[in-house]
């Protein structure tokens, strides 16, 4: 991954390393259910680009179609 950066989504999920139960894929998301859930229903959304940080992209609004 560029810059080295770890993150379990992007490395394990998106790669196909970590398998997980797919609740719904589209173009840019995917939504499945957490592996170790802390409630009944946890299902866990990510974009399929990784983001360093949600804050920082939050008002552009090319990030924002993205999602």
């Amino acid at each position: 991954m560029a810059n080295d950066v770890q993150d379990f989504y992007c490395d394990e999920v998106l790669s196909g390393k970590t398998e997980v139960q797919k609740v719904l894929e589209m173009e840019n998301t995917l939504a499945f259910h957490h592996s170790r859930p802390y409630y009944e229903v946890h299902i866990v959304v990510i974009p399929k680009k990784h983001i360093a940080s949600l804050y920082e992209n939050m008002w552009n609004h090319r990030f924002l179609e993205f999602i």
